[in-house]
Formats: C-alpha cells, structure tokens, sequence
C-alpha cells in the first residue's frame, strides 16, 4: 500500500497526525496504539520495508496461545507514526484519542527480504521485545483473505506464541491490570492534554460505565468528537447537568447551579427574577469539564440567554408505556411530524438515549413562554383527541397505562430536555442521538446508537441529520392561527 492511502484518508491541516513520508533507513520498531475511535481497538504496528504495517485488533492481544484474535488489517502508516499520541479531530478519519500502550522492536529469523516474503505468504513468525509484550507471536492471513501484492489483504490472525510468557487466559484487561494505576491515569492525561483544552482534567482511568467498561477519558473523546455538532444546539443555553461522580450506580444528583469546585470555564448567567446564577457552556472546554466533573447527561432549555424569555425551540417528548412496541413509537413521531407540517412547521427527531423520542421544532424567539407552552399543549390535545384510545396528555402514571404520553412540559420556563450528542446515564452509555426522518423510519432504534457507534458516525462524515435546522425561520404565529381552526373544527365535530 505504502503511503497513498493514508496520506488521502486524512487532512493534515487539520489532524496532528504525522503526515511523514517512507523511511530511507530500514528499522524494525514496534508499537501497539491503543485507539477510542468508533470502537475502542489496538492498532499492532510494525516496522518493515519504510513504513509500518498496520492492523486494527478489536479486543487487544492474548498471551494465551489457544485464543486467535482478529487483526484486521489497515493501511500502511509511516514510521513517525509510531511516536503518535493525541486526539484525531471530529470530521477526520479515525475522530478519537490514540495512546501509545506498547513499544519496542520486533525481530525475524533472517533479514528484512526474508520477513517481507513470510507477510507477503500471509504467516509471520516473529519475537517482541516490548515493555508489556514480549516473546514470539504469530500473525496468519485467515482463510478468504486476498493474496497479492498491492490487494487489499484485511483479515488476519494475530495469535501469542506458546513459549515461557505465554499465559492462559490472559488478554489486555489482565496486563493492563497488573501494572501500576497511576502509570496509566499519566498516560491519559498527556493524550487529553492534546485536546488543548484550559481543563484540568483528573481520574481519566476510572470507568463510569461499568458495563460498557467507559472511562472518564473515554466520555472526554465522546465530546471532543461530537462537539462540533453538539456546541450550535448547546452554546448560551442555561442548562442543568446530571452528575455521576462514581459512575453509574453510585450517586447521581441534578446540578444547575454553580457549586464549591464549579469549573471556570461552565460559565455562569444571572436571570432576571433567580436568585441564582445558572450554569452555560460556551465553548468545547465547557462540554469537557462537564464531563470532568462526572456529568453524564447534559440537559438545555429551550432558549438562549440572550432573549432567556422567549424560547426558539419546542420539544414534544413522545414518552411510551413499557408495553407499547418501538414500532408505534416511531409511527407516532412520523405521524406527528405529518400533523405539524399541515399547520406550517417543520420539525426534526432525536433519539432520546431512553425508550422515547423527541420532535424538535425551532422557532424564530418572539413569543414568551406561556405563550410557547400553551400552544405546544394545544398541539398535543388536538393530535391526541383523533385517537384517544393511543395518546394522553395527562401525566399521571396511572393515565398513561398502555399509552403514549405526549409531554409538552418541556416548553415551560426552567423545564429543560436532553442535548443532542449527550450521553444518558444508563448501562449501555447511549446517546441522545439526532436522526433522519428517513434513518427513524429504516428501523434506527435507541439501542444503535452508544458511544462508540455515535464516534463511527461522525469519523465516516456521516451527514448531519440537523442540517437546515438553523437556518429555519418559521414563527407560531402562522402555526397558532392553523392549530386554532382546526382545534375548532375539531369541537365542532
């Protein structure tokens, strides 16, 4: 492949990544780079021929011989690649933070001639002479994989030797854990340090998604990720943050005012009538300190603090009972969709990381609240009357048995709703994710988007589904009088 295809997949005015060129010098380094991406993985490196063959490894290395690990094989990287640390921007291939998790040098038994025909045949037998891995490994084009130079050879096999380091059962998480804690909450913090963000960041190794094994510095990458997408939805809106310290399952708490520690850079507002100061992120350092303080859901009003009292943005929050199919739930956002456009307005949709969905309407910021409130409750009435038997608006549990719930509460002043982009506190680490009407209509659920999928999108250059959403101009004004005649048709009837 040699470098063509690494040098076209990136944009070097943009990535810190080292846009190098093939070494004149023959050398035999090694190096493993432990990469949150679209998935976490390990990229397994070594040098041969001027450049660093390359494969992806989704769950890391086994010293256990009798474990076959998959090596996906990637592009050809150059040799300063090796010496690479830091955080791959949002929009560029690979979007997420890369670490160094092993290096050293590789040997063969005969010289480089002879290593290059072994990998060319597709079985290399080596020894590494690394910090954590040592000892021969083997490396096995699997059955199916392309033969040849200059194809495109993906599937490998990457598989521990059975000499005196081999270990039964050992993988990644095993070595990780026998060194020492401190060593890698050091090499956590050097790779957020290339965010160059005025953060003070601490405790990146400790995990706040247990199951889905989630690390602080690994919802640190979510937001470095994402916020290019996230900020426009998120910037000067006061907002209230969930707080997990210890991760889900310990204690969580709401938080909307500053408090003793607050980060600097979560500025703080005064609202006319609060007592109060209320939290605002204004740039990327802010949504990175909230993750810092261990805030797993970021929640905004509806309006900017600019014109705090007159909201741009409805939200109707379809909130199903635990019997009802996520079939009728997404038939109930498209069909309310189709009900808004018939009164002039145009909405887009978000999963909610929950089990519900919300239809988002921006609005020009003329109106005040009550005024935004009654008429979003007023929508939800006249949709619901057409089939009762399906729809409430009543709130109480009780009301909403076997039933979509339409809140329109969250278009009240001091109600706020889920960010687009944030993660939910729930096992999965799924995200609030904005979607296509056609992608929610293709059978897009909840459950499809968590944090490592949700980086896959945004590295593929996957379009923004909130594309034209600030472009909007559409008032209520227009909307109320076509909700008010047909509200009258309706009572007529």
């Amino acid at each position: 492949m040699e470098l063509q295809t690494y040098r076209r997949k990136r944009h070097f005015h943009t990535t810190p990544e080292p846009a190098g060129k093939k070494a004149t010098k023959s050398g035999w380094s090694y190096v493993i780079q432990k990469h949150a991406a679209r998935r976490l993985h390990y990229d397994f490196r070594l040098e041969l021929g001027g450049v660093l063959l390359s494969w992806a490894v989704p769950k890391g290395p086994s010293l256990d011989p009798t474990v076959k690990r998959l090596a996906v094989q990637t592009e050809d990287h150059p040799v300063a690649y090796g010496a690479f640390e830091g955080a791959i921007p949002a929009g560029e291939y690979g979007a997420g933070m890369v670490e160094i998790w092993d290096r050293g040098t590789w040997s063969f038994d005969g010289d480089a001639r002879a290593a290059r025909a072994a990998y060319d045949a597709g079985r290399l037998t080596f020894t590494l002479h690394g910090a954590r891995l040592t000892g021969r490994w083997h490396l096995v084009r699997s059955h199916g994989a392309s033969k040849g130079k200059g194809k495109a050879e993906k599937g490998w096999l990457l598989i521990k030797g059975r000499d005196e380091v081999a270990r039964a059962g050992a993988d990644v998480a095993e070595i990780e854990e026998r060194e020492n804690g401190t060593q890698g909450v050091s090499r956590l913090a050097k790779l957020v340090s290339g965010l160059g963000a005025k953060v003070p960041f601490t405790n990146l190794d400790k995990v706040l998604f247990p199951q889905a094994r989630v690390t602080k510095a690994a919802l640190v990458a979510h937001y470095a990720i994402v916020g290019e997408r996230m900020l426009p939805h998120v910037v000067d809106r006061p907002l209230t943050l969930l707080r997990c310290p210890e991760g889900v399952g310990g204690e969580c708490f709401f938080q909307k005012h500053p408090g003793k520690g607050s980060p600097d850079v979560l500025e703080k507002v005064m609202i006319r009538g609060d007592k109060e100061p209320y939290l605002v992120i204004r740039s990327l350092d802010g949504l990175l300190a909230a993750a810092q303080i261990g805030a797993l859901e970021v929640h905004v009003w509806g309006s900017r603090f600019a014109q705090v009292e007159h909201p741009d943005r409805l939200v109707f929050d379809i909130d199903p009972d635990v019997s009802i199919d996520w079939e009728d739930v997404v038939e109930s956002a498209v069909t309310l969709r189709e009900f808004l456009a018939r009164i002039g307005l145009e909405s887009w949709v978000k999963t909610t990381g929950g089990k519900g969905l919300h239809v988002v309407v921006p609005i020009q910021p003329k109106d005040t609240w009550d005024v935004v409130k009654t008429f979003c409750k007023t929508v939800c009435e006249v949709f619901a009357s057409a089939t009762p038997k399906r729809y409430t608006v009543n709130p109480v549990k009780a009301a909403r048995k076997g039933k979509l719930f339409l809140d329109y509460l969250r278009n009240g002043r001091g109600a706020t709703a889920v960010a687009p982009y944030s993660t939910r506190a729930n096992d999965a680490a799924l995200v609030a994710m904005p979607l296509s009407w056609e992608e929610l209509e293709g059978g897009a659920r909840p459950s499809d988007f968590d944090i490592g999928t949700v980086s896959e999108r945004i590295q593929t250059r996957h379009p923004d589904p909130w594309t034209g959403m600030h472009a909007s101009k559409q008032t209520l004004r227009a909307a109320a009088e076509a909700l008010r005649r047909r509200a009258t048709r309706r009572r007529a009837a």
